[in-house]
């Protein structure tokens, strides 16, 4: 197991961003960005498709392999997935073989890398920050590409490239269980009514509105026999996903007052929405996961997911969690943005 920790300082002074490579076992490479400039690099002219369709982030990026980090504490095993985070808590999970493509799989979507320059600007003044690209040698990954090389499907290309990555994690698929959601069976079990609302990319702020629906500690306890440590992963009716560690299951997620600034921690209820305002959802429904919040806070757009079919459980082993802990905790000086949402549903 393994955890890739990219800190942003924000100070005007010009840092030698550092990426921390924990292996199993304890092994640690720590890899600065001058180590990186000196590591075989990957240049290549590419672009994304997002969900509407449209072609973003044309122009040439220049990075260094994920495989060739990884492979510094021992590399990714068969039967691992690799999650990498960004400076938020969004993240994306990928199947080994997306990390160390056979030769058919990247005929589709070329080298995925870790992108430190791009158009020639090299981070800080490339904003994206560290940020995963795939680069097919068409210069071109479409969602077609995305579908043909993920499991199960993404709902586009765009949501997997992950700006101001912070940390990578290798995590064994030690434990997984996936629970279908049903508004029938969800009406059964004991309910809870309170306001959220959400901050949008552009940073105008939606609601608050009044839902109804079940605690995902309640669905939790009700269905799944929880391993000590875990990710959960809701996936929509269309195949967008979002993932949240325990502690956000739990009620701790960073977020923003009630104008719209941003506060380190906020307390939040998880729930599985069916009614919005009293009313059965219609508008991102029948079921939607949003966020109950106290004193009129907001958590962020990306957070929330309308129309969700499914929540999955994957553990995270103990040691991934302490440094995921760690590391949250070592972030109050690192830029903390949402440029990387950059196919997200809710700009």
């Amino acid at each position: 197991m393994a955890a890739l920790v990219v800190f942003q300082p924000t100070d005007n002074a010009t840092p030698d961003y550092t990426i921390e490579v924990v292996g199993i076992g304890g092994n640690v490479q720590n890899v600065s960005l001058s180590d990186m400039l000196l590591m075989d690099s990957v240049t290549r002219n590419s672009s994304y498709q997002n969900t509407y369709g449209n072609v973003r982030g044309v122009g040439v990026y220049k990075g260094v392999n994920v495989s060739d980090l990884t492979d510094l504490v021992g590399g990714v095993d068969e039967g691992f997935v690799v999650r990498v985070i960004a400076n938020d808590g969004y993240s994306q999970i990928f199947e080994r073989s997306k990390v160390y493509p056979n030769s058919t799989i990247w005929n589709i979507q070329g080298d995925m890398i870790l992108a430190y320059e791009y158009e020639g600007l090299t981070i800080p003044e490339y904003e994206e920050g560290i940020r995963l690209a795939f680069l097919p040698e068409d210069g071109y990954y479409s969602n077609a590409d995305a579908n043909a090389t993920t499991e199960p499907n993404p709902v586009a290309a765009g949501p997997q490239w992950v700006s101001n990555v912070v940390r990578i994690e290798i995590l064994e698929n030690l434990y997984n269980s996936t629970f279908s959601l049903s508004e029938s069976v969800l009406r059964t079990l004991e309910s809870v009514t309170g306001e959220g609302g959400y901050k949008k990319k552009s940073g105008d702020i939606i609601g608050p509105f009044s839902f109804t629906g079940v605690a995902i500690n309640t669905l939790l306890e009700e269905y799944f026999t929880l391993p000590e440590n875990y990710i959960l992963i809701a996936r929509s009716s269309d195949g967008y996903t979002s993932e949240y560690t325990k502690s956000i299951v739990e009620g701790t997620v960073n977020g923003y007052n009630s104008t719209g600034s941003p506060l380190d921690a906020i307390n939040s209820t998880m729930i599985i929405a069916y009614e919005q305002d009293g009313s059965s959802i219609t508008d991102g429904g029948p079921l939607r996961l949003v966020f109950l919040n106290e004193d009129g806070n907001l958590t962020d757009g990306f957070r929330w997911v309308s129309d969700v079919a499914s929540i999955t459980i994957l553990e995270q082993s103990s040691i991934t969690m302490i440094l995921s802990n760690n590391i949250f905790s070592q972030t109050n000086s690192c830029s903390v943005d949402d440029t990387y949402m950059i196919d997200e549903k809710w700009s």
